[in-house]
């Protein structure tokens, strides 16, 4: 698995509750959560959630490209991540990622 940052971006291998497979994503978040660390994604059609590193590995293909519009984003709360969502904020991820 490549090293997850800010702005890497992913593509779904199966279907989830939060995305298809196939599906687009970016991360938006590493966290620590009793100490183990976390990486929140958001995909192209804005479902999100937090994925332990061995969800990453099964759900998860990691492309090893960063976006980087949303290498720099901080997240504050899951309200105004859906508001960044529908303003566009990550809409740079998912156009990147559909020119490979």
């Amino acid at each position: 698995m490549s090293a997850i940052q800010l702005g890497s971006l992913v593509i779904a291998k199966r279907d989830t509750g939060i995305c298809a497979a196939g599906e687009r994503g970016v991360c938006y978040e590493i966290y620590r959560l009793d100490k183990r660390v976390g990486y929140s994604f958001i995909f192209e059609r804005g479902g999100y959630d937090g994925f332990s590193p061995d969800e990453v590995e099964l759900m998860l293909d990691v492309t090893g490209e960063i976006c980087p519009p949303v290498a720099d984003y901080h997240f504050t709360n899951v309200l105004r991540l859906q508001k960044d969502f529908h303003e566009g904020r990550f809409a740079d991820a998912f156009e990147s990622a559909a020119v490979e």
